[in-house]
């Protein structure tokens, strides 16, 4: 009981800002061309931001399959972005 108050209750709100909102967030700011949040549906579906919601969803399945075979928990936390994005990555 005292693991998932000071592990798991703790870690939410990082998880949340780190992995969820801020990836989408830096992602419409290094690629602004490609943001379609103002309604604009382009027909390349490649060039689209992902959505906080399929971000949640995809950190969500990718922890509750593979956590309970050994694997640590992970998340797509916005430095990976950032880290990859200065050296030339733009797609």
């Amino acid at each position: 009981r005292i693991g998932l108050v000071s592990g798991t209750l703790t870690q939410l709100p990082l998880t949340t800002l780190n992995s969820c909102l801020s990836v989408c967030l830096l992602a419409q700011t290094l690629f602004p061309s490609h943001d379609n949040s103002n309604g604009n549906n382009s027909s390349n579906k490649s060039h689209r931001i992902v959505s906080r919601r399929s971000v949640c969803i995809s950190i969500g399945l990718i922890n509750f399959l593979l956590t309970p075979l050994g694997m640590m928990p992970t998340c797509h936390g916005a430095g990976g972005l950032a880290g990859q994005h200065p050296p030339g990555a733009k797609s």
